[in-house]
């Protein structure tokens, strides 16, 4: 007699979201692009904390060997990242990209069609999309720009109900991390998709990092990092401006003969410049 039980599968395969980089490589150098990594990750070695990424090629004019691409991967995973997918390549690549890099292949223009036409049919949220990140000029960028799409209920000629799609309202944002003690030399905060605000002092050799916003009400003597996932809108705002390093969206600026005098122990903001490949600091 069989037994009616069900039977464990030791593996079950279901679908899953994974928001990821994408660098957009535009220098196909693997020097230029280690030297890059190498740069960020000396100044924040838990910047990447091992997030997958996918390279998108489609800025480069030319295409490059297996020999160029085992390069790009350990000059990415030495810094970090983990490499699961190329975006942007003509199809002629498809083989070599599963057969000898053992990565993903993905079709950003069709990724987005079906998912518009998925949330407008079903309701669902549409996957994830990633924003640029040039990794030979701007730094990483991380983060996901979802959007969800929900179905309305209408009335056609015929009377039948039909779908339409409407933006819903974007999910609340986190609240600020709020630290009120002083972060000491040798410390560091991180404010994980949300911004980050300090009532105190944060001293020379401390580090605040923040996927958002940094606010320090008091002295930012040490290395401040905002939009650490790639918000290029995100800022950095202090009383006393005193730092060792700040930096918005892997833009960074050092201090290492001191705060220039103009600037030093005053109220400022920090943030992208309108050419987006320099940092502005503005009195308040």
């Amino acid at each position: 007699m069989k037994s009616s039980a069900k039977t464990s599968l030791p593996v079950e395969f279901k679908g899953f979201e994974l928001p990821a980089l994408r660098a957009v490589l535009r220098d196909p150098s693997p020097a230029a692009i280690r030297a890059h990594l190498e740069g960020l990750f000396a100044e924040q070695p838990a910047f990447f904390e091992w997030q997958p990424v996918v390279f998108d090629v489609s800025r480069l004019s030319e295409p490059v060997d297996e020999t160029v691409w085992a390069q790009w991967i350990a000059a990415f995973q030495a810094a970090h990242l983990h490499p699961v997918a190329v975006a942007g390549a003509p199809e002629s690549f498809f083989e070599m990209a599963s057969a000898f890099l053992r990565l993903g292949v993905v079709d950003l223009s069709a990724s987005a069609a079906q998912a518009s036409a998925a949330g407008a049919a079903a309701g669902r949220t549409a996957p994830a999309s990633v924003p640029e990140s040039s990794v030979a000029q701007a730094g990483p960028v991380s983060g996901s720009d979802a959007q969800a799409r929900s179905p309305q209920p209408a009335a056609d000629g015929a009377g039948a109900p039909a779908a339409v799609v409407a933006d819903a309202v974007p999910a609340a944002p986190l609240e600020a991390l709020l630290i009120d003690r002083p972060v000491r030399s040798g410390q560091q905060i991180y404010a994980r998709d949300r911004d980050l605000v300090i009532t105190a002092v944060v001293s020379p050799g401390a580090e605040v990092v923040a996927d958002g916003n940094v606010h320090v009400y008091g002295t930012l003597a040490g290395r401040a990092i905002a939009g650490a996932r790639g918000n290029r809108e995100a800022r950095i705002f202090t009383l006393d401006l005193r730092a060792e390093l700040v930096a918005i969206a892997g833009l960074y600026k050092t201090f290492e003969d001191g705060v220039p005098e103009a600037l030093r122990g005053k109220l400022v903001q920090i943030l992208l410049g309108e050419s987006g490949t320099a940092l502005e600091i503005r009195p308040l």
